[in-house]
């Protein structure tokens, strides 16, 4: 086979351009200078235009130079250049207007004020030459300062590692109160959804729940980011089709269909949001619930267990042998602290817990042990439960002593707000558990009473696990 080769002229000055590479749309790809190599071809690229270096460069340059001229006016040493023998000129200046004496005064000021505008533009074109590296590399402006982030990835692999594991509504605050701190963050979500947007979208595609799962990635990315509040827009009830479904369910079932599974869909979606943590399922099974009742009756289906109004006695897992998402399992046997809840203690904490391999691995774990217990008890799952009835039924699935920390809310209620939500049959979680080491007690306020709901708040909890957490 003969190799194609470029017309050449005899005068260079008419030589035939060199072949370009054509993407797929068609366009012509730079290819850059055909006889350049190696080392020249690498400078070559630097200089082209529009990649956002040169000018940074150039203030850099700049900065440094006026620096090392302020510097030589400050030690008053002979100059060696015309550059450094700026000196006698500005002193010959200001004579013109300042009394002989309070020349060498006036020019040691500007000098030093030099200094401090030099070094400024020195750093300032050092952070803005990283970020535009940054960005070109990631694809996206880091919404942090550089330092941060290259301290992140830096120093990702002696950071204390995060795992939260809960639904994806419940954890929301746990994980707002963590996203921007110095840990390997990792969110392990319930899989288990069949309501609303997500009971539709199981139903008619087959896919896995993505409700949880996005509320998780919502926290995850900061809900003022414009991904996060992409992922939360719900389309109104009235449009046909698509209404009351969520964009983040749907572009999560757009995702499964062109990558082909659930996992490498969400995974997907996290480098698109560049997350600052992992979000991950429990399992990549079509899990379903079904709830036990005291009464001897059962009911299927996460969405229809706290319309019973029965007491739950245990709660199942289908298929009884649910195999765990491999990822998961990794982070959990890898964490330094794992933080369960808050959250529905039956239907958002405990089914994670209960596929076998997770449970096991938590309880081999040396990670420290955190059950975050809700503030209120819940309508159809906990009416009239305390902190060690929660205890208690995480400790059946995980073992005796298996919980190493519990920490509780011990914010003040307004005696109104306590009304409303008794009227309703909602109360506040009571402490009864005894004063011992193991497990450790916490009691803290971290809790928000704004606007009549009690919810934990995402401040309050930063300043209490960075203590738990020695952060």
């Amino acid at each position: 086979m003969h190799r194609r080769q470029t017309p050449i002229c005899r005068d260079r000055k008419h030589a035939l351009p060199p072949p370009q590479a054509t993407g797929e749309s068609g366009t012509r790809v730079p290819s850059g200078p055909p006889e350049v190599k190696g080392h020249r071809q690498t400078l070559w690229y630097w200089l082209v235009p529009g990649i956002r270096v040169k000018r940074y460069l150039l203030l850099f340059a700049t900065g440094t130079a006026l620096l090392v001229v302020a510097i030589d006016g400050l030690l008053q040493t002979p100059g060696t250049s015309w550059l450094l023998n700026l000196r006698p000129s500005i002193q010959h200046v200001l004579r013109r207007f300042l009394p002989s004496g309070a020349v060498s005064a006036v020019f040691g000021v500007f000098c030093g004020i030099a200094v401090t505008v030099s070094a400024g533009l020195i750093v300032l074109a050092a952070t803005l030459l990283a970020r535009s590296v940054l960005a070109a590399i990631t694809g996206s402006v880091p919404r942090e300062s550089v330092a941060r982030t290259i301290y992140r990835y830096r120093m990702a692999e002696s950071l204390p590692r995060v795992v939260i594991i809960g639904g994806g509504t419940g954890i929301k605050p746990v994980i707002e109160s963590l996203r921007t701190e110095n840990v390997k963050l990792t969110t392990i979500v319930t899989m288990a959804d069949s309501g609303g947007s997500t009971g539709r979208l199981r139903e008619t595609t087959g896919m896995l729940p993505p409700g949880d799962f996005r509320n998780a990635l919502i926290a995850m990315a900061g809900e003022s980011t414009r991904s996060a509040r992409l992922l939360a827009y719900r389309f109104p009830e009235q449009l046909e089709g698509v209404g009351g479904h969520n964009i983040g369910n749907l572009m999560i079932a757009a995702l499964s269909d062109i990558k082909g599974n659930f996992g490498d869909a969400v995974q997907e979606l996290s480098e698109l949001m560049q997350l600052p943590g992992q979000v991950l399922p429990m399992s990549l099974d079509n899990i379903s619930l079904r709830a036990h009742f005291t009464d001897g009756t059962t009911i299927d289906g996460e969405d229809q267990v706290p319309l019973q109004g029965k007491t739950i006695d245990t709660i199942e897992v289908l298929p009884p042998h649910a195999k765990p998402f491999v990822p998961a399992l990794e982070a959990l046997s890898q964490a330094d602290y794992i933080l369960i809840g808050p959250g529905s203690l039956f239907t958002s904490l405990i089914p994670p817990l209960s596929i076998e391999a997770t449970a096991d691995t938590i309880m081999r774990s040396s990670a420290t042990k955190v059950l975050v217990v809700n503030a209120m008890t819940e309508r159809g799952e906990t009416e009239g439960y305390t902190a060690g009835m929660h205890l208690h039924k995480v400790e059946e699935v995980l073992g005796r002593s298996c919980i190493d920390m519990i920490l509780l809310s011990s914010t003040p209620i307004p005696a109104e707000t306590l009304g409303r939500y008794a009227s309703a049959g909602v109360n506040p979680v009571s402490n009864d558990l005894p004063r011992s080491q193991h497990p450790r007690i916490v009691e803290a306020d971290i809790c928000s009473t704004a606007d009549g709901l009690i919810r934990h708040d995402p401040g309050k909890l930063r300043i209490v696990l960075r203590s738990l957490l020695g952060l």
